[in-house]
């Protein structure tokens, strides 16, 4: 089906442009000290006590994160060796619709700079790019048309079909302060480059007129990507192509589409023990005005009598023998064109958090986190417990529920050292020891380094109130006292 593959090809064309991108990992969330935990939560810049800090690409945070991981995986490894067939797009897009909500996140930090003033704050500068997919195809319409054990159809009851793909550049600017001994704030302000999106208003139904039953749909994909689509002599979308004019270097310097974004958080500190924290991220949007051939959607297919096992005044049942593969439905993705300038908002997420001081090394953690977007809500919870082997080694791990995936077992590692910190972290082991039994994959790793710090001359000792010892002393290298 032509609709499939030109859906499909979009998702891969923006999976390999960005490929190997990455996002904070939700389990680093109430990691003290990580250097990148601000990308979930501004307020924990304030966490940040060095006075400078820097990191850059490839180093400076790097992951991917999605669910059905299967799916992907195929499609994609099917494309890169260009052996991918029709079947395949037809399976796919029937896994996806199967599936439910699908999600799926990428980022990858080009450069972070980072400046503490115990008097002013906590500043960071960043500049990463990021693509997120989200999309939920499961309907009483779609299943009618795709699943052969889904038999039923019911009439004016109209499915959307929901999904949003976007790809963009960040150049942000966040600052966290510590009001009190209780409170910590953080905001993040963001001005975005989009380099593609596609967002679906599309809509399915089915209808009786005159005694016969038809198949509609409705509405507008908005599209901003380099593609070309091709309509045949009745308007069907026929095809799609990778625009003439497309090269790499133009996609990704793309600067013509332009947004406003920002975050912000905080952090409350209970007791000794307790801490809760919130935020809410990317809280803005993108005008998109490059690269734009919109289809509407204006389709309809008459259902043939001979495939009706079953009728009434409000539902269509349709035999055993029906299939989309055998059977011509084009005249559902009848099109027209469009090139109108359009603006979306950015698919914004909330956390939601509290932390329990167990022991001066042992810390236990919850955290929710949302992604609402018109009409698509993707959910996620994670249980943690973060040990201090030392004061160098942190070690994080519990249980986390992601999405519909109920089988996460996150793990994490932070390593901080004289000159900077490295983390490296999984949301789900399972994903590599059994990834038959997982539905999530995710990876995130990086490294920030500490620049210009000074080096410390003498020794904190409590007992020793007027004067301060010199470290390193010779005769403590001899064992004297």
């Amino acid at each position: 089906m032509a609709v499939r593959k030109c859906y499909l090809i979009l998702v891969i064309l923006l999976l390999t442009v960005v490929l190997g991108h990455a996002q904070s990992s939700l389990f680093f969330y109430h990691t003290e000290g990580h250097i990148n935990s601000s990308n979930l939560n501004p307020a924990f810049l304030t966490s940040q006590k060095e006075r400078f800090t820097f990191s850059i690409l490839p180093l400076a945070g790097m992951g991917v994160g999605y669910n059905k991981q299967e799916i992907i995986q195929d499609m994609l490894t099917k494309f890169v060796k260009g052996t991918i067939t029709d079947a395949d797009y037809n399976q796919v897009f029937d896994d996806l619709v199967k599936t439910g909500l699908f999600y799926q996140r990428m980022e990858i930090a080009l450069l972070n700079l980072g400046y503490y003033n115990s008097a002013i704050g906590s500043f960071n500068f960043r500049i990463k790019e990021a693509e997120q997919f989200i999309t939920n195809l499961e309907g009483n319409f779609s299943n009618f048309l795709s699943d052969p054990d889904y038999s039923t159809v019911y009439t004016d009851r109209r499915q959307f079909f929901p999904s949003e793909i976007v790809h963009y550049r960040e150049y942000s600017l966040g600052y966290g302060k510590q009001i009190n001994n209780k409170l910590e704030v953080g905001i993040r302000a963001k001005l975005y480059f989009g380099k593609a999106s596609m967002y679906s208003e599309a809509e399915g139904e089915a209808l009786i007129k005159d005694g016969d039953y038809y198949l509609n749909t409705y509405g507008p994909v908005r599209l901003s990507v380099p593609l070309d689509f091709k309509l045949d002599a009745d308007t069907l979308l026929d095809g799609v192509a990778v625009a003439n004019n497309y090269n790499v270097k133009d996609y990704l310097m793309n600067s013509k589409n332009l947004g406003l974004g920002i975050d912000l958080g905080f952090s409350y500190r209970i007791n000794s023990r307790i801490v809760v924290s919130a935020s809410v991220v990317d809280l803005g949007k993108i005008n998109w005005k490059s690269n734009l051939n919109s289809l509407i959607l204006k389709g309809q297919y008459k259902f043939p009598d001979e495939f009706i096992f079953e009728k009434g005044d409000n539902y269509l049942s349709k035999t055993p023998n029906f299939s989309t593969e055998t059977e011509d439905v084009h005249g559902l993705f009848k099109v027209e064109k469009d090139q109108e300038e359009y603006s979306l908002s950015l698919p914004t997420t909330y956390y939601a958090g509290i932390r329990y001081k167990l022991s001066p090394i042992v810390s236990l953690g919850f955290v929710n986190r949302l992604i609402d977007y018109k009409g698509l809500k993707h959910n996620s919870m994670s249980f943690t417990s973060g040990f201090d082997v030392n004061k160098n080694f942190n070690i994080s791990f519990g249980y986390s529920i992601i999405g519909d995936s109920y089988f996460n077992i996150p793990l994490g590692f932070l390593y901080k050292w004289k000159h900077g910190q490295t983390y490296l972290g999984t949301d789900n082991l399972t994903s590599f020891l059994l990834p038959g039994i997982s539905e999530f994959s995710g990876i995130s790793f990086g490294t920030s380094f500490y620049l210009f710090r000074q080096r410390v001359k003498y020794d904190n000792v409590e007992y020793l109130p007027f004067y301060k010892r010199l470290k390193n002393r010779p005769e403590d290298k001899k064992g004297l006292h």
